[in-house]
């Protein structure tokens, strides 16, 4: 029987309810998984208690002692003991406990911050990308230099799609360290049956600057020019979420797009059955922040849905053009809604994609091969 080995996961901040990928890792990696978040090394564990809190030292003991000690070798006590719980001494600490084997930084920054101390105790170190961590100006300027200290150390460096790849190797990756692995959709999205024949549009993703909501939004305003009948259902939440909702008030659509929040996958699950077409208008945003490849419409290729999208990051890596959806260049609205209208008066086209996109999601990107994929470079790694 395989030995388990101790695998640390650190990310930059606590798991998000869109952040479904690193869940999985956490859940499904072969080994004995512990989980730390926080930025700049300022680290807590999964339930939220800090490391300076864990290793706090007792302050009975603390008291105890000081009370014996005239006021200069206590001051000289307090610094000392300051620096031996400065927060690298602390993760030192935390890694050498729990006899941590491997680390796996979930976005580049936080594999930014550990790999300094991966490379002091000889541990070996994943870094697996996600979108913003490899795109905007402003992670890429002030990471710079440490992102090619981590290039250097880390096994192996882990990117969701070709562009990624592309990116990370103009910013000074070793080509020969990256592997392309797209993260795959939870299983049950496989069970979906969606509803061909509704009229309802679906799309799932935060509101963001770099999922351009409002772009898709107005697409869908040049559609039910045409098709007044047809509804969208928009789930997520994020930043422009208020300014989602007023476009919509402002162009009088309310009784055709639906804004259902953030919600939890068995829900999303239930919708996605409901509707016909996935769509997402994902752009560069202004600050350079782009996708990885989307969850999102992994899940909703997985559902059996055909996909309108733009040609951005990693969506042409999963969505082939006129076979399992359609594809427009960044801020072409009017194109957009030209190939919705399309799937909306050919409902058999539209059957023929989805199920040919749930047979690629089936047969490429399931989350077992996303998770196997892993579990051979960690072992490989160590």
């Amino acid at each position: 029987m395989k030995t388990k080995k101790n695998i640390l996961i650190v990310s930059p901040a606590k798991i998000g309810l869109t952040e479904t990928f690193i869940r999985a890792h956490i859940d499904q990696l072969y080994g004995n998984v512990f989980y730390l978040y926080g930025w700049d090394l300022d680290f807590k564990t999964q339930t939220d208690v800090s490391l300076s809190e864990l290793y706090k030292p007792k302050s009975s003991v603390l008291t105890k002692l000081t009370s014996l000690l005239p006021h200069y070798i206590y001051f000289r006590l307090a610094q000392k003991l300051k620096k031996n719980y400065a927060k690298e001494a602390l993760i030192k600490r935390y890694l050498k406990e729990h006899k941590i084997d491997v680390v796996l930084a979930e976005y580049g920054t936080a594999g930014s911050f550990i790999a300094p101390i991966c490379k002091i105790l000889d541990l070996p170190l994943l870094v697996h990308f996600h979108g913003f961590d490899a795109s905007r100006y402003d992670i890429l300027e002030k990471f710079n230099e440490s992102y090619k200290l981590m290039f250097d150390y880390a096994q192996h460096i882990i990117v969701v799609s070709k562009a990624m790849k592309k990116a990370l190797i103009k910013q000074g990756c070793p080509e020969h360290k990256l592997v392309i692995n797209t993260c795959g959709p939870h299983p049950d999205y496989f069970k979906i049956e969606p509803n061909i024949e509704s009229n309802i549009i679906i799309s799932v993703g935060r509101h963001t600057y770099k999922k351009a909501p409002y772009l898709t939004i107005l697409a869908f305003q040049e559609v039910l020019k045409k098709q007044p009948h047809l509804k969208l259902k928009m789930i997520g939440d994020g930043e422009l979420f208020d300014v989602s909702k007023n476009l919509v008030k402002s162009l009088g659509l309310e009784n055709n797009i639906t804004f259902l929040g953030a919600l939890e996958r068995k829900e999303i699950i239930k919708h996605l059955q409901s509707a016909f077409l996935f769509v997402q208008h994902s752009i560069v945003a202004h600050n350079g922040d782009s996708e990885g490849t989307p969850v999102g419409v992994i899940e909703a290729m997985a559902a059996g849905l055909p996909v309108v999208s733009t040609r951005h990051a990693g969506i042409p890596d999963v969505v082939i053009e006129n076979e399992t959806g359609f594809l427009v260049n960044e801020g072409d609205i009017n194109a957009m809604a030209e190939h919705i209208l399309t799937l909306v008066k050919n409902k058999d086209l539209a059957e023929t994609f989805g199920k040919k996109a749930n047979a690629i999601i089936q047969e490429n990107y399931t989350l077992v091969k996303h998770i196997n994929k892993i579990n051979s470079l960690v072992k490989n790694a160590i």
